[in-house]
Parts: structure tokens; sequence; C-alpha cells
């Protein structure tokens, strides 16, 4: 299927076809090959239309320690005009963290998200030992996700400025004073330090 004619791609709405771009945060945008390399390893194609006809596509994969998987996906599909009038169709949209074991087999659950429609910016994978951190921005909000040694996922609100420096996440909002701080890849909470504070440890996010 062409981008042109997808009703998602990679973890956005189409905006030729609905004009609603995410912003982003800090971080960087998922490496296609390594997403590649985590579909060959789930045995299936990075994008497909299943049986049902909803658009699937991996938009944010990990491998990690002893064979486990971690990765994100959207399943979208046009599924015609509502109830509210002829000019407006419904797309059912899902986005969610799925985590695959091979002890304990597959597990999956929804992102935390204002509106799924809205799409999944994903800007950090990775696996910490037995932990996995995904970072990711929705419509109003960035999020960070610990799974992997915990179930179900847990999330926590952070902000669009963040930075990983060792074992700490830093991350400070428009015209905060405090840059606030977890404690990775636990994302346990840490007292806030000064901006000059963070600065000198390395925890100011923009350098």
């Amino acid at each position: 299927m062409e981008d042109a004619d997808r009703l998602f791609a990679r973890g956005r709405a189409n905006p030729l076809k609905f004009g609603w771009p995410i912003r982003s945060s800090a971080g960087e945008p998922p490496d296609p090959e390594r997403i590649a390399d985590v579909a060959r390893l789930l045995d299936r194609p990075v994008s497909f239309v299943d049986d049902d006809g909803y658009e699937r596509e991996l938009i944010g994969a990990a491998a990690g320690p002893d064979g486990r998987i971690a990765f994100v996906e959207s399943r979208a599909k046009d599924v015609g005009f509502n109830r509210y009038g002829a000019n407006q169709r419904h797309i059912d949209i899902s986005i969610r963290v799925h985590l695959v074991d091979p002890t304990a087999g597959r597990r999956s659950a929804d992102i935390e998200s204002y509106n799924p429609f809205f799409g999944c910016d994903v800007r950090f994978f990775e696996w910490v030992g037995r932990t996995a951190v995904l970072i990711y921005r929705e419509k109003h909000w960035t999020f960070a996700c610990r799974l992997g040694d915990v179930w179900p996922p847990q999330f926590v609100k952070i902000e669009d400025d963040w930075v990983i420096n060792n074992d700490t996440l830093g991350y400070i909002g428009y015209k905060e004073e405090a840059v606030r701080r977890l404690r990775f890849p636990e994302l346990e909470p840490l007292q806030p330090m000064s901006v000059a504070e963070a600065k000198q440890v390395g925890l100011y996010p923009g350098g």
C-alpha cells in the first residue's frame, strides 16, 4: 500500500487525508532498520493489512535480553460514516505496546493517550537490563513508559524537553525554573534540582 493511500503511517494520521500532525518532543525518531529487524524476529511484515481489513504497523521496537521483544503497533481501519452525519467518517484506531516473552507469552496494553487518532510519535525505545523504556509524544503530552520488569506498563507524564544522563531522566516544562527528575530506567521520582545544578551534571534538556 502506498503511503498516500494509508490512514496511518509511522504513528501519525496521514496528513494528506486528515492534516493533523502532532508536535514532537526531544529524542530521535525510530530507526527503520531496527524496526525491520524486530519484524523479522516476529516473522511478520513491518506493515500490512490484516484479514479484518485493519492497517497494522510497527512504529517502534526494541529487542531485549533472553529473546524478549517490546514493540508499539498501530491498528487502523475506516469503518464508514458514523451516526452523527454523512460527512463524518469513523476511523477505528488503537495504538498498543506489546511485550513478547519466550517464557510468559505475549501481552499488550493501550498506550496512555488523549485520543489515539492523533497519533504516537516514538522518540526513545531501549532495554536497560530487563527493563524496557519507551518515550513518546501523543496529542498533548510526552509520556515515559516502563515495561518488561513490570506489567501492566507504568506510564509517567513528562515534558517535551527531556534528557537521559546515566541513571537519571531530567525534564522541564515551559518557563519552569526547576528540572524534575526520574530514576532511570525505574521511572521513580527524585527531588527536582535547579537549572544551574542540572546544567552542571548534564541534566538540563537542550544542553
